[in-house]
């Protein structure tokens, strides 16, 4: 696994907290809500990756499994501690699961092989209702992909699905969003290499995006870089513009990145970080809304 991807979480005791922040940050055109999720223990290892939801659900990724929980107050309804199928964990060494997607009855993982170079990008589908794998997977072609995948993003409503690679240069030309067809995800048989619809080409590489989700017809993405930043994606002209800063203390990692309209209190843009120093025992999952 990469240095940094994976989540530096301690397994103490485990607690849970909804933590409350006295004056929210503002950044850009988006403010951090008050509320937010705090994790530590086995309840951090089961989060610390990626997230998705459905508006009603959260769910979770992270070294120590898989976890669907509600959105309103974090109860557990379900999960899986070892979420890598044997024949996925085997055939293509696949031993870690990066930032999740939602979409109509199922949980898209995206999985990757560090210890083995990299060598099998997949994507595999779980059931949302209980998180059993389904069987299906699709690989995706390592030209476009080097260096693994570390999330997943479906827009719906283009019927496309999203990935790009974790180190970019334009120069080299990995600078590029990859674009699937959701219809072939679905139901391509079981191991099928997932076609290339297009790429496009990014007006600036983003590297260590950690997550991304489509909110409104924009690719938003949680960039692990030095500002902790996400930044907005013209998934058609390939446009990139900062949109804010996280807020988080500079030595926190930034994970996944779900999106979904919990209304003006809840948020849109829902992140996973890991903090840093003595902190690094906790994850957390902040909220973000449109400024004003």
């Amino acid at each position: 696994m990469k240095p940094g991807r994976v989540a530096a979480t301690t397994a103490i005791a485990i607690a849970l907290t909804v933590g409350s922040a006295g004056s929210p940050a503002m950044a850009a055109d988006w403010t951090r809500t008050g509320d937010y999720y705090r994790w530590t223990g086995f309840n951090a290892l089961e989060r610390g990756q990626g997230v998705a939801t459905d508006g009603t659900y959260f769910y979770y990724a992270g070294p120590g499994g898989m976890v669907k929980a509600t959105a309103a107050n974090d109860s557990e309804v379900a999960s899986s501690l070892f979420p890598i199928p044997p024949l996925l964990s085997g055939t293509y060494g696949g031993d870690h699961i990066g930032d999740l997607e939602y979409h109509d009855g199922y949980v898209i993982a995206p999985i990757e092989d560090g210890r083995g170079g990299y060598r099998h990008p997949l994507l595999a589908l779980y059931d949302a209702d209980d998180l059993s794998y389904t069987g299906r997977y699709v690989q995706l072609p390592l030209d476009r992909m080097p260096g693994g995948v570390p999330w997943v993003a479906v827009d719906a409503a283009a019927g496309l699905v999203y990935t790009a690679p974790w180190t970019q240069d334009a120069a080299q030309g990995t600078n590029k969003l990859v674009a699937y067809s959701l219809n072939d995800l679905l139901t391509l048989p079981a191991g099928a290499t997932l076609p290339v619809v297009r790429t496009v080409p990014l007006s600036q590489p983003l590297s260590r995006i950690q997550g991304a989700a489509m909110w409104r017809g924009t690719l938003y993405a949680s960039v692990d870089d030095s500002a902790k930043s996400v930044y907005t994606v013209d998934p058609v002209s390939g446009q990139v513009s900062h949109a804010f800063r996280q807020d988080v203390e500079p030595g926190d990692e930034v994970q996944g990145i779900a999106a979904w309209d919990y209304g003006p209190s809840g948020g849109q843009l829902h992140i996973v970080n890991v903090g840093s120093g003595w902190k690094s025992i906790f994850l957390y999952l902040q909220h973000y809304a449109p400024a004003g």
